[in-house]
């Protein structure tokens, strides 16, 4: 799977060979700080290794690698979650801090949830974001996304609570 997203970027499946630079573009305090605990700071080439075997095995068809000119720098997929929430995913994605600002992850996003929608049959695609990071918001809401609510003080990082702000899009054919 690829979606060109112009400029030298990219989306597309997971490679073996990605783990040494998802290590090095991962192996940033200011990218882990944003993310679940499961995404272990430092990251090394080891993390990364595991983590493609994983994607490989398991969800090859729901998480990608986003590229610039043939290297990996982020990773943008969803998980489908299960009995009556079936139709829904969670999205989540994370990209090199020398690659922020320059619209990538909004263009990985947007193509990304289209795919979901289009190929996948899914009808809800949620984000959860922890109350500091202000850019993921205003990318979600670049892609059509709608802040649903807040969950006070719902996340423990480092040695603080912060609020989740949950996102929301609805496939646009569904009532």
């Amino acid at each position: 799977m690829r979606f060109d997203l112009g400029n030298g970027y990219c989306v597309r499946s997971f490679l073996y060979g990605d783990a040494s630079s998802l290590s090095r573009h991962g192996n940033n305090w200011n990218v882990a700080k944003n993310l679940r605990d499961s995404f272990p700071h430092p990251y090394t080439i080891e993390h990364a290794r595991a983590w493609i075997q994983h994607v490989k095995e398991n969800e090859a068809d729901t998480r990608f690698v986003i590229d610039f000119e043939g290297e990996a720098i982020g990773e943008i997929g969803f998980v489908t979650q299960l009995d009556v929430h079936r139709f829904t995913a969670e999205i989540g994605y994370w990209l090199s801090e020398s690659h922020w600002g320059k619209g990538v992850m909004t263009q990985a996003l947007s193509r990304v949830t289209q795919y979901a929608m289009d190929e996948m049959g899914l009808v809800r695609i949620y984000a959860d974001v922890v109350d500091y990071n202000k850019g993921s918001g205003k990318v979600l809401e670049k892609c059509g996304f709608q802040l649903e609510g807040t969950l006070r003080k719902h996340i423990f990082k480092g040695d603080d609570y912060f609020d989740q702000y949950v996102y929301g899009l609805i496939r646009s054919d569904v009532q």
